[in-house]
């Protein structure tokens, strides 16, 4: 009898094990899909049809970016409060009202309040997300559906570019104004298929029905701990930073290389992602095992610095794109151990009754990255060239060491403060 395994059996395998991880990883190719087909043309037609110069385009998404951010946490404290799953709905309706309204947008003042309003759900989407993975989903399905969530976003985003890209050459505003309506029907699906989750009672009110005395929990930045490890990993998400801002330009305006091996760089970054993620998940179930795996990430992040530096300072084409394919490869796989590694940390130090909090806090570290590194990725290789690079590659270990101090001895590793204590054992 052959030992090989049926084509049938592995394709199952290979998908999301529980019928939630698989509609939540839907959710995300859906979502996704419609967020490319958004981006890939509303800075055009704001500039174009929305009354806006780039300058006013700009500072109206940096004020609503930060309006996102602030409230971030708040809409974290709503999920522990109502649950992810009941505030999924109302934002993804909103999102989808939220786009259509971008259609009605004339000058700037429209655009930052419409804006403002929106990235208030926009930057919930992520942590309210992963909240609801952590509280539908256990043990190491709740990683590898979070891989799944990774890889499947990437597919979307390139569907939804090369369609957007597609729609872009007409060059007309009903052109423009169907990817908006695209987008906004993306939520509208969204909205249905988590419909057809299961409903989780928020922690606090099965308590009460249960008679149990309501969790003291410590909010997030009174946990010195859970703070480290979110400040340590904003300067790691910098990686995201770097390859979908800083690589293009470091490639055109500081390298020898073609000009044609940013798409190679990208592409490949792409399709490693969309493959690799899940594997690369699968021994990180602990908070142990997400530690090592930061100070792993940490390592790989460095090296690729410095392998971007060299493709700088190389004299020949050649060598140039060597170097940034070595660089963009061990970045690559830095990336997909420090996200992984980063969905088990806020897991494991989440407290249960403040999950959505906790993870939106977190998130913060992520959103904080977005916005301000690449700017100041950027001005270090404006100001300092390859050796800027040299900076970050010190910059990342002494994150991981930060984050290993607010790990080392998180909450899935002791005992929580109201357990009590084992009794000890009768005296004969």
């Amino acid at each position: 009898m052959s030992g090989r395994t049926p084509l049938r059996e592995r394709v199952r395998q290979a998908m999301p094990a529980t019928r939630s991880s698989r509609i939540i990883a839907l959710n995300a190719l859906v979502g996704s899909a419609g967020t490319g087909m958004f981006l890939a043309g509303s800075a055009l037609y704001f500039t174009r049809f929305g009354g806006l110069s780039e300058t006013e385009l700009g500072l109206g998404l940096a004020i609503a970016g930060i309006v996102g951010l602030a409230t971030t946490v708040p809409m974290g404290r709503l999920a522990d409060r109502y649950g992810p799953r009941n505030l999924m709905l109302v934002v993804s309706v909103w999102r989808a009202v939220g786009y259509l309204a971008y259609l009605r947008v004339e000058g700037f003042t429209e655009f930052v309040v419409t804006a403002s309003l929106l990235y208030i759900m926009d930057r919930s989407g992520q942590p309210l997300n992963q909240a609801l993975v952590g509280r539908l989903i256990t043990g190491p399905e709740r990683n590898r559906t979070m891989a799944f969530i990774r890889s499947l976003r990437n597919v979307g985003f390139t569907v939804g570019f090369a369609v957007g890209g597609v729609a872009l050459t007409s060059g007309s505003a009903t052109a423009f104004q169907w990817l908006f309506v695209g987008n906004a029907l993306s939520f509208l699906v969204i909205f249905v298929f988590i419909t057809l989750l299961p409903k989780v009672e928020p922690v606090a009110a099965r308590n009460k029905k249960a008679g149990v005395a309501p969790d003291t929990v410590v909010p997030p930045l009174r946990n010195w701990r859970f703070v480290a490890a979110t400040a340590a990993n904003g300067v790691l998400f910098l990686h995201d930073a770097i390859l979908t801002i800083v690589l293009p330009l470091w490639v055109a305006e500081h390298t020898r290389s073609p000009i044609w091996m940013i798409t190679v760089l990208i592409t490949t970054n792409t399709i490693i992602t969309v493959v690799a993620q899940v594997p690369v998940t699968k021994h990180i179930d602990s908070l142990a095992s997400a530690t090592r795996a930061t100070t792993r990430s940490a390592l790989l992040l460095s090296v690729a610095c410095l392998a971007f530096a060299a493709g700088g300072v190389a004299t020949s084409p050649w060598l140039a794109a060597a170097a940034l394919m070595v660089a963009l490869l061990v970045m690559t796989y830095g990336e997909l151990l420090h996200s992984a590694s980063s969905w088990e940390i806020t897991f494991a130090m989440s407290p249960d009754a403040a999950q959505g909090r906790y993870i939106a806090f977190f998130n913060v570290g992520f959103s904080a990255a977005e916005i301000a590194g690449p700017a100041v990725v950027l001005w270090l290789i404006a100001q300092a060239g390859p050796a800027g690079w040299l900076i970050l590659a010190v910059c990342f270990p002494v994150a991981a060491a930060v984050s290993w101090l607010g790990t080392r001895q998180g909450p899935a590793e002791q005992p929580a403060a109201d357990e009590p204590a084992p009794a000890a054992p009768a005296t004969p």
